[in-house]
């Protein structure tokens, strides 16, 4: 017979599970005893209060985003890199990493190329969430990894929808570089006008970006980005409108997503 704590918690959503199952695996690590025997996926299931079938799925929804690995000490799980690259996040942001893989997966199907979430820490743009494409010439990215805001679509993106603000110093990565505030400044009314912002070789020669902003409800100001990479043989000037139209909808589907599981969330409180 299930507990009354049990079922309480198979009726959380989702993105709630996870998450409860990612503290379980951030908890048992802070403890050398039982570190060494990781996290089980019946651990996993009596945490969240689910069948084991369904705990395994949010197992494996971890490991292929990073945030676990199987333990190299024997059975179970221990925590993932993906871990650390959230660290100091918010909780916002940390569920926009969650909630938008798949639309990057669906972005990278769409455009043939890589995709990417990201938010603003600081004077930086970090990449929390990177998908690949299956194509041999490709931008490697990488989560974790940390960019300009000046010169990059996301950094861009969220200067130009009040996730950041302008830095004091810009300087050139390459010559097509934006190094003027007052040039920046109106750059950003163009990127707020169309709603989404493009990196067109100005962070490195080859290689265009295009990011689009996520918002969720209560707040004016972006709460992160998603968007493509590519090389600019591919991603050309005359496929620029096109690609975005993909990256635009996207961001705007999340942003709903977003928006309706705050509000589950709201009820669950």
């Amino acid at each position: 017979m299930q507990s009354r704590s049990s079922a309480a918690s198979g009726s959380d959503s989702p993105a709630r599970r996870l998450l409860k199952v990612l503290d379980l695996l951030i908890e048992i690590e802070a403890d050398v005893v039982r570190r060494a025997k990781g996290v089980s996926v019946q651990q996993a299931a009596d945490q969240v209060g689910v069948h084991r079938s369904a705990a395994n799925r949010i197992m494996q929804e971890l490991l292929a985003s990073g945030y676990a690995v199987p333990n190299p000490t024997g059975k179970g799980y221990r925590v993932g890199p993906a871990v650390q690259i959230h660290q100091g996040l918010t909780n916002e942001q940390r569920q926009l990493s969650e909630l938008a893989h798949p639309y990057l997966v669906g972005l990278v199907d769409t455009t043939g190329e890589c995709a990417h979430t990201a938010v603003a820490t600081g004077n930086s743009v970090t990449v929390i969430d990177d998908v690949e494409t299956g194509q041999a010439l490709r931008v490697v990215g990488g989560r974790g990894r940390r960019v300009p805001l000046h010169c990059t679509s996301a950094g861009k993106c969220l200067l130009a929808f009040g996730a950041a603000v302008i830095p004091p110093e810009m300087p050139a990565r390459t010559h097509r570089t934006i190094t003027s505030s007052t040039l920046m400044q109106a750059h950003l009314a163009q990127i707020v006008a169309r709603g989404y912002a493009v990196d067109d070789e100005e962070n490195d020669i080859g290689v265009r970006c295009i990011s689009a902003p996520v918002f969720t409800d209560g707040h004016a100001a972006a709460i992160g980005c998603i968007g493509i990479d590519g090389p600019s043989v591919r991603v050309t000037t005359d496929v620029i409108d096109e690609l975005a139209v993909a990256v635009t909808t996207a961001a705007r589907q999340l942003s709903l997503a977003l928006a309706a599981q705050a509000d589950l969330d709201a009820l669950g409180a």
